[in-house]
């Protein structure tokens, strides 16, 4: 007992003076080793190559899935804190493990639903499993040095391309043959409000309860809050993603409505232009990051650059698509290269390296909150301009175009339904003046609704450049140091870090 209590006081001390050494930065321990004291071939062995494979997988059937609900970005809100925290403290290897457990159970319950409910709880198992894929950010961060980080993540990132088109795909492919549902549970529906108050007062809760209740081991540490930088970099991360997901649940809508003209597949592929804009971004702002150009100003151009894009989305019209998918998938770019810079400032800032879980948790689940948030207000802004642009425009057209005023209900009725040529072959005094008169209408309608939405995103995207000038100055943190290294087969005698603190306890002895 007395050799152990030493050995915890021997590291103690060793932290406190790395502390003292580093008093001009942010962070100031909780790292396992400085890269020069990895062994030769440590970044070629295959437990290094392997982890970074296995996150990229994962990350890749995450991506997979994200377009389908909102369930989705709920159980991220919820399971990437957990995750994050408990695997900080119980290890990281079978929260992954079970988490991909889980993600196949939910696709299959899922992929065999018969009903909404039950794909919705499919759906949910996956949101929560798909936590173990978004935590990509600490695990590749913790296992290289903190200068490359920022590049650890863009090679993650290069796993996603191609999922990130199915997603999209996906997601057209339902709207055009369900419909967008704007119709099911309005926002001012008893359940609606109820779920939103009960959630927010959870909300408030929690942080009373952490704040106020002394814990051993809290579950959201208060004192990440207060670190330097870490706020900022969070909300402009979270605000971020909220205009991102402006575009990811209305540009394949928008696709479909204004510019298809009954192209399924034309939809299907161009929808696929903001996942893999952002995916592209990110990759981009990962790699660029790694130069000397200032990040702080870099986060500041890019979030700029992308919310005046998608704010320029509100001047086009049904006549032009190639302008409409130029900004959209510019603009998304921008949007995920600044997601590539502030996710990793999150978990650089914090003052303990040991921490670095929690932190990516925190900011994860606080971009998937937010952004839920947000895709609601979309939503439910989108279905009330949807159902003021469309009656206001559409029966006008057609009657101005040849249609008896007794045959609008029963045009509108069909084209809701589908507009099958059975329907609307049943729509008396149809012609295919009327036909085409009302195709117009619908997109000039359908657009009107749209720009709306791109003025909102504005709102959110300006409060993401204000608090993008409040992150930190990381410069003097990229540093060599490693904060885990991993280990090799049971029984190996010593770890590197172990290794590490060994040699500077008995540095310190002498």
């Amino acid at each position: 007992m007395e050799v152990e209590k030493q050995h915890s006081e021997a590291i103690e001390h060793v932290n406190n003076s790395n502390e003292l050494q580093r008093e001009d930065t942010i962070a100031a321990h909780g790292f396992a080793v400085e890269s020069e004291e990895l062994p030769a071939g440590y970044w070629r062995s295959p437990y290094f190559i392997g982890t970074f494979l296995a996150i990229g997988m994962n990350l890749a059937v995450s991506d997979f899935i994200i377009w389908l609900a909102l369930v989705y970005t709920i159980g991220l809100a919820v399971g990437l804190l957990l995750v994050g925290r408990l695997s900080d403290i119980f290890g990281r290897r079978w929260f992954f493990i079970g988490g991909t457990i889980l993600g196949l159970i939910g696709a299959i319950i899922a992929a065999t639903a018969k009903t909404i409910p039950v794909l919705i709880g499919g759906q949910t198992l996956v949101g929560l499993s798909a936590c173990t894929g978004y935590s990509y950010s600490f695990i590749s961060g913790e296992i290289v040095p903190v200068r490359h980080r920022f590049i650890a993540n863009a090679i993650i990132f290069i796993f996603s391309l191609p999922t990130a088109g199915f997603g999209a795909a996906i997601s057209t492919s339902l709207i055009t043959k369900t419909g967008p549902g704007w119709s099911l549970y309005p926002w001012t529906d008893p359940k609606t409000i109820s779920f939103i108050v009960v959630g927010f007062l959870s909300l408030v809760a929690l942080f009373l309860y952490e704040t106020l209740v002394d814990l051993k081991e809290p579950l959201l540490p208060m004192h990440i809050f207060r670190t330097k930088g870490f706020t900022p970099a969070m909300l402009s991360l979270s605000l971020g993603a909220s205009v991102y997901y402006s575009q990811a649940i209305i540009w394949p809508q928008m696709a479909a409505s204004v510019y298809g003209n009954g192209r399924t597949s034309w939809v299907g592929i161009v929808s696929c232009l903001v996942g893999v804009g952002i995916t592209v971004g990110e990759i981009i702002g990962g790699t660029f990051v790694s130069t000397n150009v200032h990040r702080k100003y870099q986060c500041i151009t890019v979030i700029s650059l992308g919310t005046l894009l998608l704010g320029l989305m509100a001047v086009c019209t049904p006549e032009t698509p190639g302008t409409a998918m130029g900004i959209v998938f510019i603009a998304t770019i921008f949007v995920g290269w600044n997601e590539a810079l502030v996710l990793p400032i999150c978990t650089i800032v914090i003052t303990d390296q040991q921490e670095i879980g929690t932190a990516a948790g925190i900011a994860g689940s606080s971009r998937s909150a937010i952004s839920t948030v947000a895709s609601t207000i979309y939503s439910v802004v989108l279905a009330t301009r949807v159902g003021k642009t469309i009656p206001a425009q559409v029966p006008a057209a057609v009657i101005k175009a040849g249609l008896p005023a007794t045959s609008v209900l029963d045009y509108m009725t069909a084209i809701a339904a589908g507009g099958s040529p059975k329907l609307l072959a049943a729509v008396k005094g149809l012609t295919p003046q009327v036909l085409v008169a009302g195709g117009k209408a619908y997109q000039h309608a359908y657009m009107d609704a749209y720009r709306t939405i791109f003025l909102v995103s504005i709102a959110f995207g300006g409060l993401a450049i204000i608090v993008s000038f409040f992150i930190a100055d990381i410069d003097k943190l990229m540093t060599r140091s490693v904060a885990a290294t991993l280990q090799g087969r049971k029984g190996d005698e010593e770890t590197v870090g172990e290794k590490y603190h060994r040699k500077h306890i008995e540095e310190t002895h002498l």
